[in-house]
């Protein structure tokens, strides 16, 4: 069945279907959450292999830029992403830091086994790559609360994310 909103179609199991992705009332007005829209519908749109993941998530995240005092909401819903302005319910997962540490998620590379977060070769010199998440991680520049609890729904997120495949 065809949807009104600028996501795609939703279809029945087994079928391919385009993913849904809204914006809540309110969050049209936050830059970062059409910009987070706005890569989201790229990634999935350049790798269908990111389709499957962003069907199987099931739950919402909660991102914090703490520099600048916003926050958005990700509920995930089986093939569909609902974008809500501040902090809806109970997130699974919460990720907190700057900006630009947030953006950088969009940077992690992915192996090609198993497409998870790769240190890489030349990860050292890599801006982008996972050993800076890590040091980022680490260092206390962003904090990923619940990760302990849904670490497949962090990497789904990353794969999703992660505009290098």
């Amino acid at each position: 069945m065809e949807s009104s909103f600028d996501g795609g179609t939703l279809g029945r199991p087994g079928e391919p279907s385009n993913p849904l992705i809204d914006l809540a009332p309110g969050a049209e007005d936050n830059p970062v959450a059409l910009e987070l829209a706005a890569v989201i519908r790229k990634n999935l749109a350049e790798n269908p292999k990111k389709q499957a993941d962003f069907r199987s998530l099931r739950g919402s995240v909660l991102m914090v830029a703490q520099d600048r005092g916003e926050s958005l909401t990700l509920r995930f819903d089986l093939g569909r992403l609902t974008i809500h302005d501040g902090a809806v319910g109970v997130p699974s997962l919460t990720m907190c830091g700057d900006l630009e540490a947030l953006r950088r998620l969009a940077d992690v590379p992915l192996t090609r086994w198993l497409r998870l977060p790769g240190t890489g070769v030349f990860s050292r010199r890599d801006p982008g790559s996972f050993r800076d998440l890590l040091g980022q991680y680490f260092s206390g520049n962003l904090k990923v609360y619940g990760l302990a609890a849904h670490p497949r729904t962090f990497v789904r997120l990353l794969r999703i994310f992660s505009s290098r495949s």
